[in-house]
C-alpha cells in the first residue's frame, strides 16, 4: 500500500534558507551563501537590545581572559566571543570553508524540505537526511558545529517538521507513541526523532 504524502507548506523564505545553509547571517546581515549570487545581501537584521549587548560583553571578556591564560584556546575563544556578540558561530573563520559534513547535511535538508513541499517525501530522502545528521554528530568538531546549527531559524523549521509528522501519521492512520510526541530543547535531536517517526510510518504502511 502506498504512503499518503500530501504537499505540505514549509516556505523557502529567509528562515528556512538560513537553517538549510543557503543563506548566512554574518554580523547582523543576511547574505546568499551558495550559488552565483553568493555574498549578495538579502536583509539587514534589527540590532540587538543594549541590555543584551552589555551582558554579552561581560561573557566575551571572560572568554578572552581565559584565552590569554591558555594559548591553545585563543583561536576557539575568539570564535566563541564572536558567536556571542553576532549571534552566529562562523565556522569558516577558523577553517575558511564549510566542512564537508555540513555541506552534505545542508544539501540533504534542502532536498528533504523540497520533497515535503511537493508531496513527494520518500524513504530515500528521510534516510539521506538521517545519515547526514548521524555523520555530523560523529564528526570531531560536532560541538562547535552544533553552535552554528542551534539557531532560532532551525527551531522554527523543526517545529514545522513536527507538524508535518503529525499530519503524515494522521493521513496514514498511524498512531504516534508518547515518546514520538515528546520534544527537547535540542533541535538536532528533535529532528532526528521526527525523521525516525516518519521512517516508522513508511514501514508501517508498506
Amino acid at each position: 500500500m502506498a504512503v499518503v504524502t500530501e504537499a505540505f507548506d514549509i516556505p523557502m523564505d529567509i528562515m528556512t534558507k538560513l537553517a538549510t545553509g543557503e543563506y548566512r547571517r554574518l554580523d547582523g546581515v543576511v547574505r546568499v551563501a551558495i550559488g552565483p549570487n553568493k555574498g549578495q545581501i538579502v536583509k539587514h537584521l534589527d540590532p540587538i537590545k543594549i541590555e543584551q549587548v552589555a551582558q554579552n560583553k561581560n561573557v566575551v571578556t571572560k572568554v578572552i581572559e581565559f584565552s590569554k591564560k591558555n594559548r591553545k584556546a585563543i583561536i576557539i575563544g575568539t570564535a566563541v566571543a564572536g558567536t556571542i556578540v553576532a549571534g552566529n558561530f562562523v565556522h569558516q573563520k577558523i577553517k575558511n570553508r564549510e566542512p564537508k559534513v555540513m555541506k552534505r547535511y545542508h544539501a540533504a535538508l534542502r532536498s528533504y524540505i523540497e520533497d515535503i513541499r511537493n508531496g513527494e517525501l520518500s524513504m530515500k530522502s528521510i534516510n539521506r537526511l538521517m545519515d547526514a545528521l548521524e555523520e555530523l554528530k560523529q564528526d570531531k568538531r560536532y560541538e562547535m558545529l552544533k553552535i552554528e546549527l542551534t539557531t532560532e531559524e532551525l527551531d522554527v523549521l523543526v517545529n514545522r517538521i513536527y507538524e508535518y509528522t503529525v499530519k503524515l501519521a494522521s493521513d496514514n492512520a498511524v498512531e504516534l507513541t508518547d515518546d514520538e510526541k515528546k520534544s527537547s530543547d535540542n533541535s538536532i535531536l528533535n529532528l532526528q526523532r521526527y525523521l525516525k517517526t516518519q521512517k516508522r510510518i513508511f514501514k508501517s504502511v508498506a
